[in-house]
C-alpha cells in the first residue's frame, strides 16, 4: 500500500500538483538528504512548514524545496535550515540565496522581549513585535555585537541599512543610529548625542561622521569625536558640539579640563562673528580677529555648589545587567524614577545621594 501511495505521489508531482491529504507521501517522494532530514525534524507534514508545495531544486550551489509556510535551504558550505514568515519575506527582498545575506546557517532563536534573530553566511535577522524584521550585516554587525547585540542600549534595528553622502549609510536602531563611512568606519550615535546631531544636521553638519564611541570625560561627562568637531555631555550642561576655530581655541585652553569647562551653548551668531559659551567665559570668533578666548570675572554658568550637609554614600549598584549611561536614557526606557537596587540604578545618577536616580 505504502509503494501504491509513492507511486500515485510521484505522478501527482510530475503534473505540478500535491495533494495535501498525501503530504508526508509527497515528501518521501520529493525530498531527499538534508532538506529531507531538517523537514522531518520540524514534524514534517503536520509541522511548523507544513505540508510540501514545491519539490526540492537545486540552485546554483545548493539545493531547497518550499512548504505551505516557508522552504528549507541547503548548501554544502551551510547545512539545511528552514525560513519562514517575515524573515522569509525581508531574505527575499535582498535577493535570497544570491543577496548579501547568502544561505541561513541557522534556524530561528528566542531572545528578548519576544524577538527571534536567524543567522546567516552574510548578517542576522532581527525580528520582535516592536521593530519588525530587519537584517544586520558587515560593519554594522560587528558593532552591534561587540555592543551587546540586542541586549546593548542600541536594542532591536528598526530600518534596513539607508545610504548617504560620500559613499556612507546609516542603520537605526530603538536606541539609536549607527552611522559608517570609508574615512571614519563604523559608530553610533545616541541619546542626548542623537538629538543635537540631528539639530545639527547629521552627517551634513559641521561634525559630518562620528569617528568615535562616546568616552568619559570629567564631572560625570561624555564626549564623542566627529569628522568636523567633538561633542560634549555634562549632567549640568547638557550636549553641545564645537566644530572648527572655535574648537581649536577651546583645545588651547584644555578642553573640558581646562579654565573653560564644558560649552553650555551650541555655536551661535553674534555681530561680527560666532559665539559660544562656557561655563566659565566664552569663545568667539571673526573674520578679523579669528577665536578668541575670553574669561570674564563672572562665570556664564556657575557651577553649583556643594550640599551643606555630607549626604550618606549611596548603596551600590544593583547586578543587574541593566545600564542607563544617562537619565535621558533613563527616561527614554520609561525606567525612572530608579531606586537604589532596581536595574539600572547607580550613583553616577542619583545626584542628591538620597537613593533614588534620574527624578
Amino acid at each position: 500500500m505504502r509503494g501504491a501511495v509513492k507511486a500515485m505521489t510521484a505522478l501527482l508531482v510530475l503534473s505540478g500538483t500535491l495533494v495535501a491529504g498525501v503530504g508526508t507521501a509527497s515528501a518521501d517522494t520529493c525530498l531527499t538528504g538534508a532538506v529531507d532530514a531538517r523537514y522531518a525534524q520540524l514534524g514534517g507534514t503536520f509541522g511548523r512548514l507544513g505540508a510540501v508545495t514545491g519539490c526540492e531544486q537545486p540552485t546554483a550551489d545548493g539545493r531547497f524545496a518550499t512548504f505551505q509556510r516557508g522552504a528549507v535551504y541547503w548548501s554544502p558550505a551551510s547545512g539545511a535550515w528552514d525560513v519562514s514568515g517575515s524573515f522569509r519575506d525581508l531574505w527575499a527582498a535582498t535577493g535570497w540565496e544570491n543577496g548579501f545575506l547568502h544561505y541561513p546557517v541557522s534556524g530561528e532563536v528566542g531572545t528578548r522581549a519576544g524577538g527571534v534573530f536567524q543567522n546567516y553566511q552574510g548578517g542576522t535577522l532581527y525580528w520582535s513585535p516592536a521593530s519588525a524584521a530587519h537584517s544586520v550585516s558587515g560593519e554594522f554587525l560587528r558593532l552591534y555585537g561587540s555592543l551587546g547585540h540586542e541586549n546593548g542600549f542600541l536594542g532591536y534595528p528598526t530600518s534596513q541599512e539607508v545610504p548617504i553622502r560620500d559613499g556612507g549609510v546609516f542603520q537605526l536602531f530603538q536606541g539609536g543610529v549607527a552611522y559608517w563611512s570609508p574615512a571614519s568606519g563604523a559608530h553610533t550615535v545616541s541619546g542626548s548625542f542623537r538629538d543635537l546631531y540631528a539639530r545639527l544636521g547629521h552627517e551634513n553638519g559641521c561634525l559630518r561622521y562620528p569617528t568615535s564611541q562616546e568616552l568619559p570625560a570629567r564631572d560625570g561627562g561624555v564626549y564623542q569625536r566627529f569628522q568636523g568637531g567633538v561633542a560634549y555631555w555634562s549632567p549640568i550642561t547638557g550636549a553641545h558640539a564645537l566644530c572648527g576655530a572655535i574648537l581649536d581655541a577651546y583645545a588651547s585652553t584644555g578642553y573640558e579640563n581646562g579654565s573653560l569647562g564644558y560649552p553650555v551653548t551650541d555655536e551661535h551668531d553674534v555681530p561680527g562673528g560666532r559665539r559660544v559659551d562656557f561655563q566659565r567665559g566664552y569663545v568667539e570668533w571673526s573674520a578679523a580677529t579669528g577665536a578668541r578666548v575670553n574669561q570674564p570675572v563672572a562665570a556664564v554658568v556657575p557651577v553649583p555648589a556643594p550640599p551643606t550637609t555630607t549626604p550618606p554614600p549611596p548603596p551600590p549598584p544593583a547586578p543587574s545587567g541593566v545600564y542607563y549611561r544617562n537619565c535621558d536614557e533613563a527616561r527614554a526606557a520609561g525606567a525612572a524614577p530608579i531606586r537604589a537596587g532596581q536595574p539600572g540604578y547607580r550613583p553616577a545618577l542619583d545626584r542628591d545621594g538620597d537613593g533614588i536616580a534620574c527624578e
